[in-house]
This record gives structure tokens, sequence and C-alpha cells, in this order.
């Protein structure tokens, strides 16, 4: 097992921010289902009761709500494992809600039936569920991995295809979470095995590997639902494996690949698979065998092999899925995939996929042949994927001709991660949100990083001061990342054309001038190598209609290139594919109300809430910033009613440079000049809400005034503690790091004096 120092750190974080649920909640849970849906509960039903209380999904009080939606104050279903996708066929019955008829079968052979065959078909499930409750109870004390593969023998001759059923799996953890996990799939069990290069004992047994999940977790000194989650947050998401090939008939490609950060296939005269866009894989694939026929004539089995590989390394190879590059049996080097398919016309192999390549030339897989004489091929042999794990762990590969690593771009993740994700779907994006949230931060924090990695194959923090300006501007260039800020004022003439008066030779004269996104937009046509951005601030402020005008339809993706006649100039105008528009929009601003309609369709959305984890540890003068304005955005929610979610106050007013204010002072000016009158704001004057959300201390009702008093001078412990007063358990959190005062005991500090005599005993 690879359980390192790491994870262990990964898990105190969690705990620390609260992203755990509580043990005590947990057995409270699983207390509560058992006593809903526990074998002897079940036994006790029978007839329509017991159908209903089953499957039907409309009752939420029945099992199948409970394994799959039910998430209230009352049992959060989610955190103990999904169990979604699919339809409901995947419980054998369910009961039709146009009708109230029961359904029985799958999508491809379903039938109606009536009442005393469903409650049959509930009693027969039902038995099997208890049939299956009865092995999993007589189970071993010493829980070891021979008696788990016994046991999926038993559920497997005992309940047939209905033991390795997701849900079933979901209703034993429920009343059994010390014997069976909450991975309810095979696909998830065996990927973090295969993470912690753990070799699963029956791959398509959920059962057999829910005993090596009980046993890992024990030896980690953690409850199931604690190690899962932390494994699932730890490793990241699941991960597909691809061998890539790196030669042709006559050229190897690998060291254009490995120096440029990238992996690539053939079939050059294919051109831009992005027009395949809007197909799904089959679709792709079908008019790809026909290219190939027109371009690389063969046998249709190879053309349909071609094409099967072509359509996979468009389709379904994904960004932070692993690629090993190998040519034969040899393995070249391993990475990571970072962003989204290019067509990079100038290569020979022209599809492209950017890799962080983190292990170079490295022994042969334990299975060399899988994928042998393919370009794209999946790995599935498990001693492979554990080995591909064993090498990236390691980190001990012999570098490509003996040169070190290049330095490849990590693949991005987290706020920036999600913008380029939408870019790359949609071509722009709003950035939307309470004020305080870092929506105009992250947008140029975003555009610039994503227009260096284009640009110059380096992360933004590693230009020089050159390419800096390249990318910024300066007075001589514009820059490849611009901004503007739409206003009631702005308008067509200023975004993309009019008629503008200047001074020549004294005299007043018009000429037609470009707006800012013409000018971008032309410039974008010169450096096809170079992504171009537009950052709109506060989006939702113009008139969208008169700004953008007849240019609407062509931010879309698929219209980009498409030329219309301007009808001031008369001149032809496209927006080509390198532009990308990024805008940021206040949601306490209640015009947001009103955004046009064909706004919102051609835009992506993403929503920046306040960050607490930004603020997490800092704590002034005992209090804890991140616990208070969490606390202080709560009674925001509660008290203000309707859009209250999007008035909440964000952390950026806690920050100075990108890092969280650490002095009493500043945090006195923020609250003062910034939080108070917000709220005031909000609350229209009501001051007895003022004061159930900052705190009675702040707020003189009958004269409706705010208590400047305690912001004077020489006032901090009045201040710390009517800031504390509407939630003083606060303090008592364990993020909260303690600082000492005079008044509290100084034991501990004369014991570390003089030393004590336990530590005296050690040494």
């Amino acid at each position: 097992m690879n359980i390192g120092a790491e994870f262990y750190e990964t898990y105190q974080k969690m705990l620390i921010e609260n992203k755990l649920m509580s043990e005590d909640k947990l057995q409270e849970s699983y207390g509560l289902f058992s006593d809903n849906f526990s074998p002897e509960k079940l036994k006790s039903l029978d007839g329509e009761t017991l159908l209903e209380t089953m499957f039907n999904h409309g009752n939420r009080g029945s099992l199948v709500y409970w394994l799959e939606f039910k998430n209230d104050d009352e049992l959060k279903t989610s955190v103990f494992g999904g169990i979604g996708g699919g339809s409901a066929y995947k419980f054998g019955i369910y009961k039709r809600k146009e009708d109230g008829k029961w359904i029985t079968g799958n999508p491809k052979d379903s039938r109606e039936i009536g009442l005393l065959e469903a409650i049959e078909v509930a009693r027969e499930k039902r038995g099997l569920l208890l049939k299956g409750a009865e092995l999993i109870v007589a189970l071993p004390e010493d829980f070891n991995d021979e008696a788990y593969i016994k046991l999926q023998e038993d559920i497997d001759r005992e309940l047939g295809s209905f033991g390795n059923l997701g849900w079933v799996h979901k209703y034993y953890h429920m009343l059994y979470p010390e014997k069976i996990d909450d991975f309810h799939s095979v696909d998830w069990q065996n990927f973090y095995l295969i993470k912690l290069q753990e070799k699963p004992t029956k791959p398509d047994g959920r059962y057999a590997l829910a005993g090596q999940y009980i046993r890992l977790a024990r030896q980690a000194k953690m409850s199931i639902n604690h190690f899962t989650t932390t494994l699932t947050t730890h490793f990241g998401p699941l991960q597909n494996y691809w061998r890539i090939g790196t030669t042709d008939d006559t050229h190897s490609y690998w060291e254009e690949m490995y120096n440029n950060g990238y992996v690539s296939i053939g079939w050059p005269a294919l051109g831009d698979l992005r027009r395949f866009d809007t197909y799904n894989y089959t679709e792709t694939k079908d008019d790809i065998k026909k290219l190939l026929t027109e371009n690389y004539p063969n046998t249709p089995q190879v053309i349909g092999k071609h094409a099967t590989q072509i359509a996979t390394f468009y389709k379904n190879i994904k960004p932070n899925d692993i690629v090993v590059a190998v040519e034969g049996y040899e393995v070249l080097g391993i990475g990571k995939i970072t962003g989204q398919y290019e067509y990079r016309d100038k290569l020979a192999f022209p599809h492209c996929l950017n890799v962080i390549w983190q292990v170079g030339a490295t022994e042969n897989l334990p299975d060399p042949k899988e994928g042998l004489r393919t370009t794209v091929n999946p790995y599935k042999d498990i001693n492979n994927l554990i080995d591909i794990e064993r090498k990236l762990g390691n980190s001990v590969a012999t570098p490509l001709q003996g040169k070190l690593l290049t330095k490849s771009l990590e693949g991005l993740s987290g706020i920036i991660g999600r913008i380029e994700s939408v870019l790359s779907r949609k071509k722009q994006v709003i950035l939307y949100g309470p004020p305080g949230t870092g929506k105009t931060y992250w947008a140029e924090k975003a555009c610039l990083e994503l227009a260096s990695r284009k640009a110059f194959k380096k992360v933004f923090d590693d230009t020089n001061e050159s390419e800096k300006s390249f990318l910024r501007g300066n007075g001589i260039n514009k820059g490849l990342v611009r901004v503007c800020c739409f206003h009631p004022t702005y308008g067509y003439e200023d975004f993309i054309e009019g008629i503008k008066p200047s001074v020549l030779n004294n005299q007043t004269v018009f000429r037609l001038c470009e707006g800012i996104f013409m000018s971008l937009c032309n410039d974008a046509k010169k450096e096809q190598e170079s992504n171009f951005y537009l950052i709109i601030d506060e989006v939702n402020r113009g008139d969208i209609s008169r700004i953008f005008g007849e240019l609407i339809t062509l931010l879309e993706r698929d219209k980009r290139g498409k030329e219309i006649i301007l009808p001031l100039s008369g001149k032809s105008f496209s927006v080509p594919e390198n532009v990308y528009l990024v805008g940021t929009m206040n949601t306490a601003d209640r015009s947001i109300a009103l955004l046009d309609v064909a706004l919102r369709r051609r835009f992506g959305f993403y929503e920046l809430m306040p960050d607490y984890a930004l603020l997490s540890g800092i704590t002034i003068e005992n209090l804890p910033l991140g616990l208070w304005l969490s606390e202080l955005n709560s009674r925001i929610v509660e008290n203000i009613g309707r859009d209250a979610r999007n008035l909440q106050i964000g952390h950026s007013y806690f920050m100075e440079k990108g890092q969280p204010i650490r002095d009493f002072d500043k945090l006195c000016k923020v609250v003062q000049e910034d939080v108070i009158p917000l709220i005031e704001e909000y609350c229209y004057g009501d001051y007895n809400t003022i004061s159930r959300i900052i705190g009675s201390r702040f707020v003189n009702p009958s004269k409706h005034e705010i208590n400047y008093d305690l912001f004077s001078s020489g006032n901090k412990e009045n201040l710390i503690s009517a800031l504390l007063e509407p939630k003083p358990d606060i303090v008592t959190s364990s993020s909260v790091k303690v600082e000492e005062s005079e008044d509290e005991p100084r034991q501990a500090t004369e014991d570390a004096d003089r030393g004590s005599s336990y530590e005296c005993s050690k040494g």
C-alpha cells in the first residue's frame, strides 16, 4: 500500500476545513438508515406497503429515494457514495410517474405489470437482499482478503447478477459500514487501488474489492468514509491510461513531442478534427472512415481500426489522463494530458494534446505486448497500470538522451482550470458572484496565464519583462490581453466601430475609428499562433444589444470565421478562432436579471463565491478570520431573504496583493469602511436586521445609527468582542491559532523553561 505523509496531510486538512462528515453524524446517518430499511424492517413489510417502501421513487420515504436522491438535514446520501446514472431500470422495477403503472425489465425489453406481479417482484428482491445481508453478517472477525473473496463467490452463487448492482452494494454499506466500502462502482474501486499500487484481488468483484478497502482503512486508522473521501480528494477523479505510438513507417516523432510538451498522431490529410465537436463518438468515427477511404485507401478492416483510434484520440482522451509514449515494446516517456485537442498543420503528426512529461525512457511494462501495433490504445492490464503508477511515483526513470526532463507545463486546475474548460467549449465566459469574490482578479490572472502558455509555452510567472509587456501591452503594443468596462453610455462605436471627432490643424474633423473589439479581432487575424483575450468588466451594466449589434451571433463557436458586412463602414468582418472573451458580473447588482438573453446563450458562466479556505488559519487578536466571515455570510443569508445568497461578502475585502490581511488595524478599517456600509445598503436602514447580522454591539436601533465608537483607538478588545458576539463559539474551533494572552496560564511556558519530568525521563 502506497500511503505516504502527503495522504495524511490531505486528511488533516480536510478535517480542519470541515470537508469530512463527523464520525458522530456518520453513525447517526447509518443508524437512521438501518431504522428505516434494516433486514428486520423489510421482513415486517408485505404487499403493496413493501412494494411502495422499496421501489416507489415518488415516495420520499422509499429505499430507492434514500439510496439515490435524499439530501437533507436528516441524511445526505451523496456522502455515502453515488449510484447515479442510468435510469430507474437499474432497480429492476419502478412506478411510472405519468400513470402509476409498475414497469419491469430493461430499456430494450420492458413491460407493464399488474400490482400483484409487482408485489411478487418486490418480495423476490427483498429475499435476495436479506440473503446477502446474512452472508455479510457471517463474515469472520479478522476481515482478511480470502474471506472477502469467498463472500464474493457466495454472493455470486446466491444472488447472481443482482448482488453486483451498485444500489445493492450501497444498501449493504449503509447497514454494515464496518464491513462494506462506499465505492459502489468497480471502476472506482479498481482505480484507487491502482493509485495505491495495491493489486485488486478480483477486479470484477465489488465485494472482494470491498475487503481490500476495509483492510486499508483499518491500517490507516480511519473510518471507511473518511478513507475513501480522502482518497478521491488526494488522487483526484478517475483517469484513463493510454498507449500512444510515436512513429510512422520511416520516422520517430518522439523527440519533438518530448521537447515541446505534447503527444500527437498522424493522418494530416484529415484536417482539423474540431469540426466534429458536435458529433458523438460513433458519428465522428463514421465520418473519419469516409475521410480515410478518400485520403488513405486500405482494406475496410484497416480503415475501421484506424478510424477507431483517431476518434478515440479526439473524443475519449481527456485532460488529466495518463499517456505512455511507446515505440514497439519500449517505453519512451510517461506524462499527463494537460489540455484540449489542437490541430497544428505544420506538423507531420498534427493532431496534438498537450502533455507534461513526468517520466523519461524507462524499462518495459510487465506486458509490453498490450496494444502492440496500434497508435492509440487504452491500457487495461492491471499489472501494467500498477507499474505505470509505480514509475510515476518513483520518478527514477532515465531521461531522454541523458538530458534533464524539459520543464513541461503542468495542467491547470482550480479556478483557472475551470475557466479554461469553459473557454475551450464556448469561447467566452462570464465570471459572476457577490462583491469581493475576486472576479476581475481571476479574469486577468486566467487570461494572462492562458495567453502565456499559448504564446511562450511557459507559465506567466516564468515570463520575463519583455514577454509580460507583449502579453499585457505597453505604449507601443496593445497586448494579447486587453480590458474594457461596460457602463450605461458605452456603445457600438466604442466596441466595434464608429465615427468620432478629433482635432486636425485646429479644426474638428470626424473619422471612422475601430473599437476595442474590432481592433483585437484584426490583430488576432495577423497573429494566428497566439490567443487574444478581451476582459469585459461589469458586463451586465452595458446595453448588450446596442454594444454588440449584429456581431452577437459571430461569437458562437461554430460561427467563428463567418463574415458579415458592417453597416457603417461597409467592410467585411469576422471573429477569428483565437479570440476569447471573459466578462465579470456582480450579482449584488440587481440589473443581472435584465442580462440580455442572446448573451446568456452564447457565454458560459462560472460562479465565484466567498472562498473561506484562503483565510483559513488566519487569526487576528484571537478572531478566526475565515470562520468569522463564513458565519457573517450565514447571517446575511438567514436575515435578508430573497437574493441574499448573491449579497454575501467576499474574501477579497480581507486580502491585499493576493494575501490575507493579518493586521488588526487593517481589519478594523475593512469592517468599518467596507463591511458595515454594505450591510447597511442591503438592509435599507432596517437597524434591527443590521444588528442581527453584524452584532448588537455595533448598532443603536432606537437612534438608527452605527456605534462607531467601537473603532476608536485603544478599543481593540471591545471591537473583537463585538465581532465575536453573534457566534462566540468559533474561537473554540480546532483550526484557530490561539495567541497567548497575559491573562492565560503560563504553566506550559514555565515547564518548558525548566524541562518537564516527562521530557527529562526520555533523554
